[in-house]
C-alpha cells in the first residue's frame, strides 16, 4: 500500500471516528417508539442517522415509514426481547402473523441504510466529511513532504528539489482523492454496519499503521528523483 493510498484511508476514518454524534437515547421520537414496544436498539438504527447535522429530524423522517417488526409475531406471543427490526411498514404488514424470516431481516438492514442516505441533512454531511478527509490527506502528506524535503533541499540541485515539490504536489493530489473517496464508502458502510465506532477506531489503527510503514514506497523515495 503506497503511502497517498494509506495517508487518504486513514484521513477518511479519522474525520468520521473524531466527530460527536447523538445519544440515541436523547432523541423523543425514537425513545417513544421503542418504548411503546418495550424494546432496545441494538443495532437495528443506521448509525449515519446519529451523526447528521439534524439528527432528530433525520430519524424522524427515517421512522415516518417503518414499523418496529417483531421476528416472532405479537400475536403468537412474540416479544421485541426475543428480536426485532426497523422495516418498510409495508413490508411488514403484508407478512402478516408469518415469523420474519433471516432473508427478511437482512432485506430490511440494507433497505433502512439505502433510506438512511435520503433522510434530511445526511447527504450535506457526507459532502461536509468527504471535503474534510480531502482537506486532512493534503495536509498530512504536505506536512511529511516538508520534513523530507529538507534534508533533499540542502543536497540535491535546484532541479531535483523543483522534482521534489512537483512529486509533493501529485501525491497531495492521490492521498485527497483517496481520502474523499474513502470517506463516501465509510459513510455508506456506517447506514448499514451497526458497531460503526469500533470498527471506526480499527480502520484508523491499521491505516495509520500503513501509512507508517510506506517509508520505501516509490512516490516517496528520494533515489527516483536523485536518479533524474
Amino acid at each position: 500500500m503506497n503511502r497517498p493510498f494509506s495517508t487518504g484511508l486513514t484521513s477518511g476514518f479519522i474525520t468520521r471516528l473524531c466527530e460527536q454524534f447523538v445519544d440515541p437515547s436523547s432523541v423523543a421520537v425514537l425513545k417513544e417508539r421503542l418504548s411503546a414496544h418495550g424494546a432496545e436498539l441494538q443495532g437495528q438504527l443506521p448509525e449515519l442517522l446519529l451523526r447528521s447535522q439534524k439528527p432528530e429530524e433525520a430519524i424522524r423522517s427515517w421512522l415516518s415509514d417503518k414499523d418496529l417488526s417483531h421476528w416472532w409475531p405479537q400475536a403468537h406471543g412474540g416479544t421485541a426481547e426475543q428480536g426485532w427490526q426497523f422495516e418498510t411498514a409495508s413490508w411488514n404488514r403484508s407478512r402478516g402473523a408469518d415469523p420474519i424470516s433471516a432473508v427478511d431481516i437482512g432485506r430490511a438492514q440494507l433497505d433502512g441504510g439505502i433510506d438512511a442516505l435520503h433522510a434530511p441533512g445526511v447527504a450535506t454531511d457526507i459532502t461536509k466529511h468527504c471535503l474534510e478527509a480531502g482537506a486532512l490527506a493534503v495536509l498530512l502528506t504536505i506536512s511529511w513532504s516538508i520534513l523530507r524535503d529538507q534534508e533533499c533541499g540542502m543536497k540535491n540541485s535546484p532541479l531535483n528539489s523543483r522534482g521534489c515539490f512537483i512529486q509533493s504536489l501529485k501525491d497531495a493530489g492521490c492521498a485527497a482523492t483517496q481520502a474523499m473517496s474513502a470517506s463516501l464508502a465509510i459513510s455508506i458502510a456506517m447506514s448499514v454496519i451497526p458497531g460503526a465506532q469500533a470498527w471506526l477506531l480499527a480502520g484508523s489503527i491499521c491505516s495509520a499503521a500503513k501509512t507508517l510503514q510506506s517509508d520505501t514506497d516509490k512516490s516517496f523515495n528520494l533515489k527516483g528523483i536523485e536518479s533524474q
